[in-house]
């Protein structure tokens, strides 16, 4: 076979599956059942975390920050299991004050604001936020200036 004809052969193959991939992504998604909290599904947002947390480990991005937020994770569920829902906030706040990590700090910024806002104080819930938006773009600024220099 020459070149010509696997340089065309190739690029018919590349065209024909882009146009495929194309009309695929006009079509709407077919209506999905909602799922009850929990309950993980085949192709559900549930089992794609699982499989990206499973990828993240697998390639080496898991840290402290990501064992911190582990056992949060496991805290907030003792708390909440043994009904001292109401002793996160003091968790959350602790949390705050020995972490400097920026991934911590979101996470934890955002489940405060969430615990702050169920009895519905929103206010409070959105000062919190509002904080956390300060904080990340302040990191954000420090880290282009530091990318910056580095050029």
């Amino acid at each position: 076979m020459s070149h010509k004809t696997l340089l065309a052969t190739t690029l018919a193959a590349l065209l024909a599956g882009s146009v495929t991939l194309a009309m695929a992504q006009d079509r709407p998604a077919p209506p999905s059942a909602p799922v009850p909290h929990g309950m993980a599904t085949h192709g559900s947002a549930a089992h794609d975390g699982y499989r990206h947390a499973m990828y993240m480990h697998r390639f080496g991005f898991e840290g402290p920050r990501s064992s911190v937020i582990g056992d949060l994770h496991g805290l907030e569920r003792l708390y909440i299991l043994s009904g001292r829902s109401k002793d996160l906030a003091a968790l959350y706040n602790e949390v705050l004050a020995k972490s400097q990590d920026p991934h911590v700090r979101d996470y934890v910024y955002r489940h405060l604001a969430r615990l702050q806002a169920r009895p519905a104080n929103a206010d409070q819930a959105i000062a919190t936020l509002r904080k956390a938006l300060d904080e990340s773009l302040a990191n954000e600024a420090k880290m282009r200036t530091e990318r910056e220099k580095m050029r």
